[in-house]
């Protein structure tokens, strides 16, 4: 008999980002919900910005800032997202990933399907609003 692989997490406040308390303490996400809440976290958090563990993160200023909206360099940022997503735990892999970027406007929008042991999750980023993640 297997068991399924749990994880749980404190809920943070979708506008601050602080940990949620409710009238009895900590309020907690478990599986999709806990996963859902790292790949979001992960992918707002700078590469470096937490003291306990410098190898998490976004690598914003070490590999995109600068770089140009050029063919080559757009592989690279669609790898650099992909692979923060694959880091995250119960990730188990990425089914489907779109990624557009507006030469004009010089912003980008992706899209991404992700895989876990709890479901599939759809992580979503556009210009001027922080990345969203729904699970399914």
């Amino acid at each position: 008999m297997s068991t399924t692989p749990t994880i749980m997490v404190q809920q943070n406040d979708s506008v601050t980002n602080d940990p949620i308390e409710g009238p009895n303490g900590p309020v907690f996400l478990t599986d999709i919900d806990a996963v859902a809440q790292i790949i979001y976290t992960t992918l707002r958090l700078l590469l470096g910005e937490w003291w306990e563990n410098l190898t998490i993160g976004f690598p914003l200023f070490q590999s995109l800032i600068g770089a140009s909206g050029a063919p080559t360099n757009q592989a690279g940022v669609m790898l650099i997202i992909q692979q923060t997503i694959l880091g995250c735990p119960y990730v188990q892999r990425i089914v489907d990933f779109t990624f557009y970027n507006n030469t004009a406007t010089a912003a980008s929008t992706f899209r991404a399907n992700v895989q876990t042991p709890f479901g599939t999750i759809i992580v979503t980023n556009a210009p001027g609003s922080s990345a969203q993640v729904i699970s399914q």
